[in-house]
């Protein structure tokens, strides 16, 4: 049931609304888009994306997203956070359906222009023989001018020969270097440097604690006459320095913590992603989901594939090369 058809049939309350009528059953697209959109179904808590323009215009506004207060976790999530993911980056493809058919593409949303980086088009054509085909074709210069851009057409018989292609190769390259992934990921260089890292960040925001106790009480100490008010100024500006010097501190040893685990591959459910579509002779949307960030065609006929994960590929790679290390017949030597 929709919250209206839970809040009148399971609640008994006097409550309508008319956007869906007296269907206890329909959904609104305004109320599945907020959910789609919402962290509290995660597990998070987020507050402060409306505020008072001041205390003298009432005038409400809306605060930008990078400034909302965020709190992860404090409550039991309702969806997993890799499905909410999922969510938000299919909400900012362009995925419209065709006309003709009223069914959604496996390119929508995937295929752009290499050079004005715009969306393809989907056309039909036939040929001499009277065989009809399917291509895409730069949506800048259909659409607005072929000054401003070129055709990039592409086939899409060639387009879907070429992405499997891709992938199959991604694969079997997963499938021979997954030994590597382990060996980076038990560097064991890497592994101490962060051990040393947390330690040192635990042993800050202990001194942090401390400094934090001493300024708490030094009120009273004024109060009790222990120390002047003179005293009291200067110790509370000191631990108040303190206090901020540890914080940059802090921030400056997360940052070189990130660093490092970035520069291990530190989980595999992306190889298993890849592992799970071998020998993958078709297409779908839920492959190229899983798989692919976007496809530019280039105005030659050629494409290029940016892959989710590009950055633990090239982690990998790096590896080979720099311990020289080759592939030959799916062994690493």
């Amino acid at each position: 049931m929709n919250p209206t058809g839970h809040k009148k049939l399971e609640l008994g309350q006097n409550y309508n609304n008319y956007g869906i009528q007296d269907n206890a059953y329909t959904w609104t697209p305004s109320t599945v888009r907020n959910i789609l959109n919402n962290e509290v179904y995660i597990g998070n808590t987020v507050q402060g994306k409306r505020r008072t323009k001041s205390y003298k215009v009432h005038k409400v506004e809306s605060v930008p997203k990078e400034e909302w207060v965020r709190v992860e976790n404090t409550h039991e999530p309702i969806s997993d956070k890799e499905t909410f993911e999922k969510a938000q980056e299919l909400s900012k493809r362009d995925t419209k359906v065709s006309q003709k058919t009223k069914e959604l593409s496996v390119w929508a949303g995937f295929l752009k222009c290499a050079d004005c980086k715009r969306a393809m088009n989907k056309k039909s054509s036939t040929n001499k023989s009277g065989s009809k085909y399917e291509y895409y074709i730069c949506s800048t210069y259909r659409k607005k001018s072929n000054n401003l851009c070129t055709k990039h057409s592409i086939k899409v018989e060639n387009l879907e020969k070429a992405v499997l292609q891709a992938i199959n190769l991604h694969i079997d390259l997963l499938i021979d270097t997954e030994e590597i992934v382990k060996q980076i990921n038990e560097s064991t260089y890497q592994n101490t440097k962060n051990e040393n890292i947390e330690n040192m960040i635990i042993a800050k925001q202990r001194e942090i604690s401390k400094i934090s106790n001493f300024k708490r009480t030094l009120y009273e100490d004024w109060k009790n006459e222990d120390i002047t008010r003179e005293e009291y100024l200067e110790y509370k500006q000191k631990y108040e320095n303190d206090i901020e010097r540890l914080k940059q501190n802090v921030e400056r040893l997360e940052n070189e913590k990130q660093k490092y685990e970035s520069r291990s591959i530190s989980s595999n459910e992306w190889i298993e992603k890849f592992k799970e579509q071998k020998c993958i002779t078709e297409l779908s949307r839920d492959i190229m989901m899983e798989l692919i960030d976007c496809i530019y065609v280039h105005e030659n006929g050629n494409i290029t594939i940016k892959f989710k994960f590009e950055d633990e590929f090239k982690r990998i790679l790096e590896y080979i090369k720099n311990n020289k290390l080759c592939i030959i017949e799916g062994k690493v030597g």
